[in-house]
């Protein structure tokens, strides 16, 4: 079921906390919360400028613009740092056939004739700037600084200036337009050449961004050139952090929330299926220093420093908290969380925050996975674990009432990419830079939880070792007898005791090569543990025997057929063994014994190990044995008896005479059992829909699966995954 019930946008970004961003978000989700939609922000943290680096997997967080709960997209397309990011980007979202704005320049990767581009206008902005220079101060003699040669914006900066000279008479002179990188270190390398009289110094200059003018200011002040006296500076872009140089700088401020709103207006006519309307260009205005004899605006000033000033004190709680300390000192993923939300005040302003982590972020080596375990950490909310698939975002929206937007930013550690963290506001607002440092301790918090955790870990402890399987960290035999002694079996619930035992016939498992016998054993570990959830008890009381305790639905064979499902589905595993290596039993718990339960199970396992080994010594059992491992390996596409046939020595009326003779089910009928299998793999280890499983397991008719499935498990795929939910 799609608990989806409000239109979702996703604003695809870098740095969604840097100021440019910042403003054309809080533009989109102004209009999308009055159209009734929200917002999904995926971003990134830190937009490297290099390729490859450790922060890499960082831009994982772009995958969940795959999601199909987005409805159109949003990209903002100057954000990103690199052309390899900017491809990345553009090829997962060229897999969505969805409207698609992209709000800034049209950058090479993004440009499709799919998608529809706005801009502020930035010659007409520029324009704007040199006219302030000559109308309001009278200065003719004027330069520019802009970015690089040949590069779109800041030769449509450069022109902008060129119309206002020539607006006023003033014949542009190519030798006055300066190229550089939109980067501090350009303005400072103009500075020192006037100040060496390399190139003749002018009344006034112009900065096609803040970063350039700032290295201007701060590179005239060491070689004691007085701004505004000897030369004035004016500039484009606004960052936000004028107050931090000296004189404080006349900047243009873009209109960059009009253009966010532009934006949203559009996806709204693009989702209604309507023409795409004709908006104003959003214009700016001038925000008065004291770098070009202006003086500052005092209201605008103070707003400044007050958003400043609340930056440092938030920065200032972050740095003296004890979060990072309690978190190294905690014991438990529940407790990491209980530490996390006592701290959630360090955001600023936010609503709710959510914390997803793959399903398997905790081993050493991460398998990739789209499934996850979600909460939220806010104490006053609940709190409680819920499942979901990493592209599901309609499981988080749809607990909120409140038309709001949603920032996703990955959690990872190096290479390992943990999850990610939700961050909701139910207004135009949004996480900034302190943030990056209150998820940097969480992270290296959970790092820290995972290697206590680490089976290397575990086994350098003498009190735990005792009791752990050193190969797959679960419980060791004593470590199940203590637990199973320990488990609350007899409080009126029905617990089941679970042996699955592999490796069945001359050992095949553990006569295989040391690091195929240590994989294949650690992929069934892998299956019980997927099996068994948080809440049973598993363990590996020998090497080829393990247990589980689990509390069971009043049934333990749909139990035992579930855990045979899913290591069915352990490829590793199945592919070198097949289906003939295992054997899996249970029996209720009652008021038995472990000692008790284990020599039953074990009776049982016997017992069918003896029924296999007379089939196993049927003539033609091995290329029946091989036809079945192919159509459990592949249920959906088994039902192509002839065809299937064809690679197996005798007639195919003969094979299914001694196939059903091996197995005691025909060939047809197993095919079928076999799409069940994999049904009840994925109806217990994940959220997918009903329609999704089925088409998973090879059904092209929803309603014929459900139907085929109530009729060999005995009840419906819904009661079967409330039964079985781990």
């Amino acid at each position: 079921m799609n608990d989806k019930r409000r239109p979702i946008i996703g604003v695809v970004t870098a740095i969604a906390n840097g100021i440019e961003q910042k403003q054309i978000i809080k533009g989109i989700v102004a209009e999308a919360i009055k159209f009734g939609y929200d917002t999904a922000v995926i971003s990134n943290i830190y937009n490297t400028i290099f390729d490859n680096n450790e922060l890499i997997s960082e831009q994982k967080i772009y995958e969940l613009a795959r999601s199909k709960d987005i409805d159109g997209v949003i990209i903002i397309s100057e954000s990103f740092s690199t052309p390899a990011l900017r491809r990345w980007v553009a090829d997962i979202l060229s897999e969505r056939k969805v409207p698609t704005v992209v709000v800034g320049a049209m950058l090479p990767e993004f440009d499709s004739p799919d998608y529809v581009n706005i801009n502020t206008d930035d010659a007409a902005d520029m324009e704007a700037v040199t006219d302030h220079m000559i109308e309001v101060h009278g200065y003719r003699n004027i330069d520019i600084i802009t970015g690089q040669k040949g590069n779109d914006v800041a030769e449509e900066r450069a022109e902008g200036y060129c119309r206002s000279l020539r607006k006023h008479g003033i014949e542009p002179d190519t030798s006055k337009i300066h190229y550089g990188d939109f980067w501090l270190e350009s303005g400072k390398n103009l500075a020192r050449n006037y100040a060496s009289g390399t190139i003749p110094m002018p009344e006034a200059i112009v900065a096609a961004n803040d970063y350039m003018a700032c290295g201007l200011l701060e590179e005239f002040i060491k070689l004691d050139i007085s701004v505004p006296e000897q030369i004035a500076v004016a500039s484009y872009e606004h960052s936000g952090r004028r107050m931090y140089h000296y004189p404080l700088l006349t900047t243009y401020k873009r209109n960059r929330e009009g253009l966010g709103k532009n934006a949203a207006v559009i996806m709204k006519s693009l989702l209604e299926g309507k023409k795409v309307p004709k908006l104003p260009v959003p214009r700016g205005e001038i925000v008065p220093g004291d770098s070009c004899h202006c003086g500052k605006d005092e209201k605008q000033y103070r707003e400044e420093l007050r958003y400043a000033a609340e930056q440092r004190d938030y920065s200032d709680w972050n740095l003296f908290s004890t979060m990072e300390q309690g978190l190294t000192a905690s014991k438990s993923l529940n407790e990491s969380i209980s530490i996390i939300g006592d701290n959630q005040w360090l955001i600023r302003y936010v609503d709710n925050v959510f914390l997803c982590l793959y399903s398997n972020w905790h081993e050493s080596s991460l398998a990739e996975t789209d499934q996850m375990s979600c909460r939220s950490i806010m104490p006053w909310f609940d709190t409680t674990t819920f499942e979901a698939n990493k592209y599901e975002f309609a499981k988080i929206f749809g607990r909120e009432e409140r038309t709001s937007v949603y920032y996703f930013t990955p959690v990872y550690i190096g290479e390992r990419h943990l999850g990610h963290m939700v961050l909701m506001y139910a207004r135009p607002d949004g996480y900034d830079d302190v943030f990056r440092n209150w998820l940097k301790s969480v992270t290296n918090g959970l790092e820290f939880l995972r290697m206590k955790n680490d089976i290397q870990y575990l086994t350098s402890c003498q009190d735990l070792s005792e009791y752990r399987d050193t190969l797959t960290g679960m419980y060791n035999a004593n470590g199940m007898k203590r637990a199973y002694s320990s488990a609350a079996v007899q409080d009126g619930n029905d617990y089941y005791f679970i042996l699955l035992r592999i490796g069945l016939f001359d050992d095949t498992v553990f006569n295989a090569e040391n690091s195929d016998r240590i994989e294949s054993i650690q992929s069934v570990a892998d299956a019980v543990e997927q099996f068994c959830g948080n809440n049973d008890i598993s363990g590996h009381i020998s090497e080829n025997t393990f247990v589980c305790i689990a509390q069971g639905c009043g049934d333990g064979e749909i139990l035992t057929e579930t855990l045979s499902s899913i290591l069915i589905q352990q490829k590793k595993y199945m592919s070198r063994f097949g289906m003939d290596s295992f054997i899996c039993v249970s029996e209720p718990c009652g008021e038995s014994s472990y000692e008790e339960l284990l020599s039953r199970c074990t009776e049982k396992v016997e017992q069918r190990r003896i029924e296999m080994a007379e089939k196993r010594s049927q003539i033609h059992y091995k290329d029946v044995i091989e036809l079945r491992n192919t159509v459990y390996s592949s249920p959906e596409f088994t039902f192509d008896t002839e065809g299937m046939f064809d690679n197996y020595f005798g007639n195919p009326n003969h094979l299914r005479m001694l196939y059903k003779k091996c197995f005691g089910i025909s060939f047809h009928q197993d095919c079928i059992a076999s799409r069940i299998a994999k049904a009840r793999f994925y109806l217990a280890t994940t959220s997918m829909s009903m329609a999704d499983v089925a088409e998973k397991c090879g059904y092209l008719d929803n309603k014929y699966f459900l139907r085929q499935f109530s009729s060999a498990a005995g009840v419906t795929a819904g009661q079967y995954r409330s039964m079985i939910k781990r």
